[in-house]
């Protein structure tokens, strides 16, 4: 831990929601190794089945209902809002808008009631704009609504939208931007995870001519304790790694299993039937769909980044997703999500 960020959050009252999830729970470990006195937001018996969240001091709460958010806000200098309803599909997509939208509101709310600081908010580089020709794009840009065919898009963009004219009256909030993560306890796993999980089992036969910047998940939480150090308030900053094609990043996997990244790409029009029955299948079981019409749609274009702004006024280093990627292929094995095909070493 750099001690420049040591010096800063030592002996500090923080609050981290979203601390059993994947990124949140890293910025609050990171936030324990600085020194922080650590608070995380969960909901009733998620430390049963949680137990690495037993380092940090729990409040039990919701973010929908708000009666139990103040304690948990009181006395913190800083918050960290991590949490969110991360699925590209739900029985009732009400559930992922009423979980991103009004979850942030309740917890802003309870932070300005008792005198919060600073805030960093988390919300996904999903909500920018792509640039046509390939070539990165930034925070500069947000995207279309048109651009966004899926609940969970929509509702990070009006949560977003939201916190930001909270900002612009003068709540001391800025935004964070992560890109695709990888590493280490993708507890879920995420969509990401998914897509590492598929492939060491055999399961991805056909490519999509898309692309994705991904970033080491430990990197991406440096990243939020520096926004919390540095960043300007109103401001977002986009926190992203190496911008990788589809068939790139198979092939980065491909030293820890037997399966080979596929040669051909479906045709979109075959990659929507699936999705379609895909969910409905789902609708039966209740089990999320691998493929949904929102991802495939998300497929026809890469959409790549550059953290330039975060490296610049913040700090944050991009670096390289081996490591990661090999911590998040030894953590699938060890929770049973992937054969024994799979190697916890390259070969």
């Amino acid at each position: 831990m750099p001690q420049a960020i040591a010096d800063f959050f030592q002996g500090e009252d923080v609050l981290v929601t979203g601390a059993s999830g994947f990124i949140g729970w890293h910025v609050a470990q990171k936030l324990a190794e600085a020194g922080a006195k650590v608070r995380v937001l969960v909901r009733p018996a998620t430390v049963k089945k949680n137990p690495d969240l037993e380092a940090f001091r729990c409040h039990e709460g919701d973010l929908l209902v708000p009666e139990t958010l103040d304690e948990a806000v009181r006395g913190c200098r800083y918050l960290f809002h991590v949490a969110g309803d991360y699925r590209f599909w739900a029985r009732d997509p009400r559930e992922i808008f009423k979980g991103n939208i009004e979850g942030s509101r309740n917890i802003l709310d309870a932070a300005h009631r008792r005198g919060v600081e600073r805030i960093v908010s988390t919300s996904t580089c999903g909500i920018l704009g792509r640039n046509k020709d390939q070539s990165p794009a930034d925070e500069s840009t947000l995207a279309n609504l048109g651009d966004m065919p899926g609940a969970y898009k929509r509702s990070k963009f009006d949560a977003y939208l939201a916190t930001q004219k909270r900002a612009d009256k003068g709540e001391p909030i800025l935004s964070v931007l992560p890109t695709a993560p990888v590493g280490w306890r993708d507890f879920k796993p995420t969509p990401t995870g998914m897509v590492i999980v598929k492939f060491l089992n055999g399961g991805i036969p056909f490519l999509a001519r898309t692309g994705l910047n991904f970033e080491d998940v430990g990197r991406l939480a440096v990243g939020h304790l520096q926004a919390m150090m540095h960043g300007r308030i109103g401001e977002r900053y986009l926190l992203g790694g190496k911008n990788l094609w589809l068939r790139e990043f198979l092939q980065m996997l491909e030293p820890y299993t037997r399966h080979r990244t596929p040669r051909f790409y479906c045709p979109e029009s075959v990659s929507r039937l699936a999705a379609c029955a895909f969910e409905a299948f789902a609708h039966l079981t209740g089990n999320a769909p691998f493929v949904t019409r929102e991802s495939v749609r998300m497929a026809r274009h890469p959409y790549f980044f550059t953290s330039a702004k975060a490296e610049k006024e913040i700090g944050y280093e991009v670096t390289g997703i081996e490591e990661a990627l090999r911590e998040a292929v030894r953590y699938f094995v060890q929770r049973g999500l992937v054969r024994q095909t799979a190697s916890l070493q390259p070969a």
